[in-house]
């Protein structure tokens, strides 16, 4: 079983005491819960197997993991469409960043919403570019009527869509590689 641990750490926080906001909540952590989670915070994690299947339901009910149970590169994209990616304020050195990488940052600074991950994978996939009449929150509706159409609108049909697209898998690396860099924070 894998995961992914969201939201922001407190800067009180240590290692053995850990309070994560999310949702506008604070949710102090200790013990197992609290490395568990800090074990998912930059990226995919495995369960550990001495982590008791009431540990993970608990940070999940609280919304702080999101989990799937295969760890395939179908199941990691299917466990970051349950995520919102949030450029972080760390911008740093951008040297190392792929050219994925860097539309990904564009389109999430940029796009006046909160890209879901097969928005993301959808928009690059389909090598939309980011002209400013889709770009700020004036022109999200713009952006949104691009994306989903009468076949992409209901019932995740997009996110399903998006599993099979030709780029999915290099989006899904190149999101969890900002996270890891901590260029994104997962929500």
């Amino acid at each position: 079983m894998i995961y992914i641990s969201k939201g922001i750490v407190k800067e009180n926080s240590t290692e053995q005491r850990v309070t994560v906001c999310y949702g506008g909540g604070e949710f102090v952590l200790t013990g197992n819960e609290a490395r568990i989670w800090l074990d998912g915070r930059y990226g995919i994690a495995q369960i550990p197997e001495n982590a008791a299947d009431s540990q993970i339901g608990h940070l999940h009910r609280m919304g702080l993991v999101e989990t799937e149970y295969e760890n395939t590169a179908v199941a990691k994209y299917r466990l970051l469409t349950k995520c919102v990616f949030v450029p972080s304020q760390n911008r740093g050195l951008g040297v190392f960043r792929s050219q994925t990488e860097k539309q990904i940052l564009f389109w999430l600074r940029n796009a006046g919403i909160r890209l879901t991950t097969a928005e993301l994978v959808y928009l690059i996939d389909r090598e939309v570019k980011p002209v400013e009449d889709m770009l700020g929150v004036e022109n999200r509706q713009a952006l949104i009527e691009r994306i989903y159409t009468k076949g992409t609108i209901t019932d995740n049909i997009l996110e399903n869509q998006m599993e099979k697209a030709v780029f999915c898998d290099e989006i899904v690396n190149a999101l969890l590689s900002l996270v890891a860099k901590k260029r994104l924070v997962v929500l």
